[in-house]
């Protein structure tokens, strides 16, 4: 009788950015480039990934707005639009001071705790950047971070701006 080896458990992820931009009209008022999109993780492994976070990293981090389905846990956007799709919450005390200073945004989904194989996670996200800026490139990583993945992954592709 021959014993079957159990195949290795893999945590493994694909993250990618999926987005729009769109440009200001000549006619407006308010002169500001905005990026709708979605950061997509897609557990590509054979286990499950535990604690799903993200971090969206904005250089630099002066004048850029980042806003989607984020609040706290009991409270978010939501319960405003009605969609099912996940809303975020930032996980440090200081995330405003940390995100005006490193441009890093911390998040993780309120509900979904795990990602199962094969399954994916989105965070749906608007980014915007007013033409007057001083600085004249801005730069959007993604990172993705669970508990089996804890050195992060970053995303396949990055979003950059040239004003």
């Amino acid at each position: 009788m021959f014993l079957k080896k159990k195949p290795k458990e893999t945590a493994e992820a694909c993250v990618w950015f999926s987005y729009t931009v769109m440009l200001p009209d000549i006619d407006e008022d308010d002169k500001e480039v905005t990026v709708i999109g979605n950061m997509i993780i897609k557990n590509t492994g054979t286990s499950v990934l535990n604690t799903p976070m993200v971090c969206i990293r904005i250089k630099p981090p002066e004048d850029v707005r980042l806003g989607g389905k984020i609040g706290s846990v009991t409270h978010t956007a939501l319960m405003i639009d009605g969609t099912n799709s996940e809303a975020w919450h930032y996980f440090h005390d200081n995330w405003k001071e940390q995100a005006e200073k490193t441009g890093e945004h911390w998040l993780k989904p309120n509900r979904l705790q795990k990602l199962e194989p094969g399954e994916n996670l989105t965070f749906e996200n608007e980014i915007r950047i007013p033409t007057t800026k001083r600085e004249k490139f801005v730069l959007i990583e993604g990172f993705f971070y669970s508990d089996e993945i804890k050195n992060g992954i970053g995303t396949l592709n990055n979003i950059s701006i040239n004003l």
